[in-house]
């Protein structure tokens, strides 16, 4: 899985849910708040379910490729400029980065370039743990987390460098 793959697999997931989707969209153009927090539980629900059901069908190789992918998009974005837009604790942070990525790349690259359209408290938490879980049920084995990157907040040294 490359890393057009790993965001086809966010995308394909919107796709399965199109009122969603049409409300995603909505938020690209607008970055609308309000919008942003209904879409807060779809994430969470629906679009999680719908990547559930995707990496289902992956291979471990595959799903191995998707979750360290999920752990290097985390990461780039675990960057104090971004935190300060989102939430101030550690978990609250990482679970807002989880929503970040969740909205799929487009959403995702608008905040890396300008953290302050970030939107607090947006979380999606379990996005960033769905790759993990599925590998488990999959495969009967626990996922090797953070061998490239680490997802936890703060993890970032270069983020998180005083300038």
């Amino acid at each position: 899985m490359n890393e057009y793959q790993f965001w086809q697999v966010i995308e394909d997931a919107w796709a399965a849910s199109p009122e969603l989707l049409k409300m995603r969209n909505e938020v690209l153009k607008t970055n609308d708040a309000a919008i942003i927090e209904d879409l807060t539980g779809s994430v969470y629900g629906p679009i999680t379910n719908n990547i559930r059901d995707i990496l289902l069908t992956l291979s471990k190789e595959e799903l191995t490729r998707f979750n360290r992918w999920m752990e290097q998009k985390l990461y780039q974005i675990d960057r104090k400029e971004v935190q300060a837009y989102t939430d101030g604790s550690d978990d609250g942070f990482l679970y807002c980065r989880c929503f970040i990525v969740g909205m799929g790349k487009d959403y995702y690259e608008k905040i890396d370039q300008d953290p302050s359209l970030a939107t607090c408290d947006a979380e999606a938490e379990i996005v960033g743990f769905i790759g993990y879980v599925v590998y488990e049920e999959l495969f009967k084995e626990e996922f090797e987390r953070f061998a490239e990157h680490c997802i936890e907040s703060c993890s970032n040294r270069a983020g998180w460098a005083e300038a």
